[in-house]
């Protein structure tokens, strides 16, 4: 009934008035989809370059130059809004302090200004929809917590891979299925986990004119490849789902989609799992770790399910779902995620109904942990996902906390007290942390009242 709903609201002139925090690829990208509906409208941009958020507004289209203002404080803000117009800001705090904004959209990556923008929005009893799953991993069940005592929503997105498959999950818990183990698919080659920022355009084949166009952030792309980015989703779904992985950093197999239910079952029934109810990854290329297999996921994502009942299993059989699980587990998958075009249905949700597309439990099942990319000399200040020192892997909680492994949202600006190898798991006791650090206050104060 979205549509209903957001007619109505048009006619009404009562829309709602969405604020943005980051403009990369995501958030424009959001504000290009935004321009097409009825009932909703992008009221302010928060970018630390303003010409940046008026640019997005403007490759949106609909909106002449002069409908869009900078405004410099909370005053010149509400009255930008009150006016028609559309409001720019470098400062994203005024964004979740304004009275007149109905939902903000955390779309940064960047965990250190997701936790404080994510913090002051929920202080402020907003709607949060969290693009920012780099912070929603370090610090998301104590704003789960936030929101909940707020009677406001802290929703991932939907459009992204945690918010699709959280989807999958949801359909299929309501009609009665077990969940064996839900996730994404990947593009990882042999060489990518070693990949940098520098080698982004040649391995994407990104021509500078996109780069600027569609402001691509190029660590966060590298942490597309270097396989960060998928344990970090499927460490965000996990702690939405009640899931874990099985394995530190999943077992990830180069599989095509037919193979997908037999590869996810328990070793015992001829797949690679110990127990059900975790989060995976299936790799779209090879064992050889150079060519793309020929009916894989790619950026796909899927759930396997699983049923007793045989009538149950002969209709799933009849409508095609691939097995697994001498066949009582079956194939969901769904060959794209559609990013920020299905962005909108979260803030529906959350605004209309009250409900999250899916949202971190008040306790984390799973943690991104820290693991170095390269061999590290002590003295070394690491530069979080995506970037040239480390990694991150998913790991179940319960080990994490027991090894007292770094969470990769707080690896940003520590400085390593020794030497550490390529592949090892970094620890507390192993760097000096930034006790400037607002997200690290939010993770002391989240692990201290767990």
């Amino acid at each position: 009934m979205y549509s209903q709903h957001l007619a109505q609201r048009a006619a009404e002139n009562r829309p709602i008035r969405v604020g943005i925090i980051g403009t990369g690829k995501f958030g424009s990208g959001l504000v290009a989809q935004l321009s097409q509906m009825r009932g909703m409208e992008v009221a302010v941009i928060a970018e630390i370059n303003a010409e940046r958020g008026k640019r997005a507004y403007t490759a949106a289209g609909r909106l002449p130059d002069d409908a869009i203002r900078v405004a410099k404080n909370a005053g010149e803000l509400n009255d930008v809004i009150r006016s028609g117009k559309r409001a720019v800001v470098e400062d994203g705090l005024l964004v979740t302090t304004s009275e007149l904004v109905d939902v903000v959209v955390e779309a940064t990556g960047l965990p250190e200004v997701g936790a404080r923008m994510a913090y002051e929005t929920l202080l402020n009893r907003k709607h949060l929809v969290m693009v920012n799953v780099e912070t929603d991993v370090t610090v998301g069940p104590l704003l789960r917590r936030m929101a909940d005592a707020a009677n406001v929503v802290y929703t991932q997105v939907d459009g992204d891979q945690p918010g699709c498959t959280m989807n999958m999950i949801e359909w299929a818990r309501t009609l009665g299925f077990e969940i064996v183990a839900a996730g994404r698919g990947t593009i990882l080659y042999a060489d990518d986990p070693i990949g940098t920022p520098d080698s982004v355009p040649q391995r994407y084949n990104f021509p500078q004119e996109m780069i600027d166009r569609r402001n691509i952030n190029l660590k966060m792309y590298n942490s597309f490849r270097d396989g960060t980015k998928a344990q970090v989703e499927m460490t965000a779904l996990a702690n939405a789902a009640g899931l874990v992985p099985d394995k530190r950093g999943m077992h990830e197999p180069s599989v095509n989609i037919q193979d997908i239910a037999r590869a996810f079952s328990l070793k015992e029934e001829g797949g690679l799992l110990s127990q059900h109810g975790v989060v995976e990854l299936a790799n779209s290329v090879a064992s050889d770790g150079k060519t793309l297999l020929p009916n894989a996921l790619g950026m796909g994502v899927f759930c396997v399910i699983r049923t007793e009942h045989p009538f149950i299993q002969e209709d799933l059989k009849v409508y095609n779902l691939q097995p697994g699980g001498n066949e009582h587990n079956y194939l969901l998958y769904r060959p794209y995620h559609l990013v920020a075009v299905e962005a909108p249905i979260s803030i529906a949700n959350a605004v209309l109904y009250g409900q999250p597309t899916g949202s971190t439990l008040p306790t984390a099942t799973a943690e991104v942990i820290t693991v170095a990319k390269r061999d590290l000399e002590e003295g070394e200040t690491l530069d979080g996902g995506g970037g040239y020192t480390v990694l991150g892997m998913c790991e179940k909680a319960t080990v994490a906390r027991a090894e007292k492994l770094l969470p990769l949202g707080l690896s940003s600006g520590a400085k390593l007290k020794q030497d550490v190898a390529a592949g090892q798991a970094i620890t507390y006791d192993m760097v000096d942390l930034d006790e400037d650090s607002f997200v690290l206050k939010l993770r002391r104060l989240q692990d201290a009242t767990a």
